[in-house]
This record gives structure tokens, sequence and C-alpha cells, in this order.
């Protein structure tokens, strides 16, 4: 998938006198940034054992001037050629923004979340797309699945770890408002935004409730199983597979048909507290609604009741047309936003 950037709408540079937003005043930035942050978390390893673990992230916000525009022409995700602005200065309009931090899906990246990035900045929030998967060689990556997709728990610490990254960033933690802060994801994405709510897996359950892989994924599996009973460092990240990652300044989630269901029981997900919306297609066979959206949504305790839309909404298995599904995606860009405007207040 092409990496997707682009403009809202150019208009003349802003002055440093402009006056910022009150609450309640609608939000009209005149362009959208984007800039990359090379972070890592210093308490965790690498797979490889060399250095710190990887999170690189990809920031879109609201920008204060034009600066090295980047055009995004990609049908897949936008509904029409867009231009942002690289390494733009954030707006400012607004003294504080809401952060919302995006988890993708497994075998994916932080640019297949453009989409969500880009619309959520159009409204006025600080959006981070948190690639968790590192380079093939930092994966020990042989097979389609990385460690990262195995040890899938150690995502929730990722979104963590940006999270504090970005409370210390230069650029925007003065710009950041603490009180509203929530975070979004995608399939497995979708997955550990309900982690970080306060979730608790079990792989047991997981294994003997899920069914089979599909059969191109079983010799990626059977190898990182192998390696799960060898690599030390493997090895201690399974140990820390059922602990508790909530983290408590994440005050909503959103997850658009979020996997892995079967890995958290009634029990696992019972103690969350915080506003969660589950959206699900009702064509979705990767992670279909019965199985995983349903389920979180019947056991989630403050969750809203259960969007279903049609179609597949991001587990994309057949070919669309034009932007048909660049419009799929909008709508639910509009459910994100409309869910974070209504819960962080």
């Amino acid at each position: 998938m092409k990496t997707i950037i682009c403009l809202f709408l150019i208009a003349g540079q802003l002055s440093a006198q402009v006056k910022t937003l009150t609450t309640g005043e609608q939000f009209n930035p005149k362009m959208i940034g984007v800039t990359t942050r090379d972070f890592a978390d210093s308490s965790r390893s690498n797979w490889l054992g060399t250095g710190p673990r990887p999170i690189r992230s990809v920031i879109w916000y609201p920008a204060e001037s034009e600066n090295k525009p980047l055009i995004i022409n990609d049908s897949s995700q936008f509904t029409e050629i867009t231009t942002v602005m690289k390494d733009a200065k954030i707006s400012l309009l607004k003294r504080k923004y809401p952060l919302i931090l995006i988890s993708h899906g497994s075998q994916g990246n932080a640019d297949q979340m453009s989409w969500l990035c880009y619309y959520l900045a159009t409204k006025g929030y600080i959006s981070v797309a948190v690639n968790h998967n590192g380079t093939a060689e930092e994966e020990k990556q042989e097979g389609m699945l990385s460690l990262s997709d195995f040890c899938m728990w150690e995502r929730p610490k990722d979104i963590s770890a940006v999270l504090d990254k970005m409370l210390r960033d230069p650029e925007f933690s003065d710009r950041i408002d603490p009180e509203r802060i929530g975070c979004a994801g995608f399939s497995l994405g979708g997955a550990t935004a309900v982690w970080v709510a306060g979730a608790i897996f079990s792989i047991k359950d997981l294994a003997e409730n899920e069914p089979e892989p599909p059969a191109f994924l079983k010799e990626s599996i059977e190898k990182l199983i192998e390696l799960s009973k060898t690599d030390p460092i493997v090895i201690n990240s399974l140990k820390h597979s059922a602990d508790s990652f909530r983290d408590n300044r994440i005050k909503a989630v959103f997850a658009l048909a979020p996997a892995i269901g079967q890995g958290f029981t009634g029990e696992g997900l019972k103690n969350i507290t915080i506003p969660v919306q589950i959206v699900v297609g009702d064509a979705d066979i990767i992670a279909p609604m019965e199985r995983d959206a349903g389920h979180y949504a019947k056991y989630i305790p403050t969750a809203r009741p259960l969007i279903i839309l049609s179609g597949e909404r991001g587990h994309y298995l057949t070919q669309s047309k034009g932007s048909e599904r660049a419009n799929e995606l909008l709508e639910v860009s509009r459910l994100a936003f409309s869910f974070f405007e209504d819960v962080l207040k």
C-alpha cells in the first residue's frame, strides 16, 4: 500500500497573532501536517537483543503553515488526491489538542491507518499511528507473521511507550490535552486498544476457542512457536502475556473489527471502565461479528451498542471500484470522531 499524505485546504500562512479557539468554536484548520518519530522503548529489548524496542510512529496534526507539500494519491484510503505538509509547525488555532493513538492490524503498518489519522487531524486532533513491527531483520522474520504479531501483548506496551514519548516531545507535549487522550485500532489493533483499556489476555482460551489459522500462515506460526521455546527474549515476553496493560491516561477506545476476541474471556473484560465503541462490517470473515466484535461488545461493561455496517470494513478480501473502499473508511472515520467528541469532553 502506498504511503499517503495530503493537503486539506491550503490557504495563507497563519499569523502567530491568531486568536486561539475556545471550547465550542468550530475548528477549521488551513492545512494538515505530518511528521515521523523514531521512538524506542528502552525498558524492553528488540527481538535481536541488540538495543531498545523500536516503535516508529507517524504523527498527523493541524498545521500552522505550508511546508514541504506531500501529495497522497491512494484511492484505497482517500476519496480524493490530498496534500499535507511534511514537518510543518502545529497550528496555533488551539492551545491544546486531544490526542488519539492508533494501532494497525497484524502484518500491517502505520501507513495503513492514514485514512483515520488524517480525518481526525482535520477535526482538530493530534493522531499518532504506531508502528508495532520493526524491520524483517529486527523481527527475525522468515514468514508472513512477525514476532510482534505473535507476541501481540507487546502491542499495548507500545501504545503506552509512545504516549510517554509524545508527552515529552518538544514539538507536541505542550499542545496535548492530557484529559482528552484516546486509543483507536483496527483488527489486532482493535484488540490492542481494548488491552490498554484494562483487558486481560488468556493464551489458553485463545488456543482452545479460535479456529485453525489459514494454511498460508501455518508455517510462520510453527516457526514462531519453536522460537518461543528457545529464544530467551521471546520466553521472557511470554511470561507477561496475562499482565494488565491498563493505561489510566487513556480515556476512551474505538475499535474497528477487533480480532482475537476469544483470547479475552468475560472475566478478562469485566474490569474495563472507560467508554468503548466497537464497529464491524457485516461481511467481515476475518474477524466475524459473532466471534469477535460481538463478543467484546457483550462482555465489556462500558461498551456502547455495537455498530454493524454493511460490507467488510477493513478486512478487505474483495476488490473495490474507484473510491468505494475509501468512502466506507470515511464513514468509519466519522463514527470515530463523533464518538471521541462525545466522550472526551
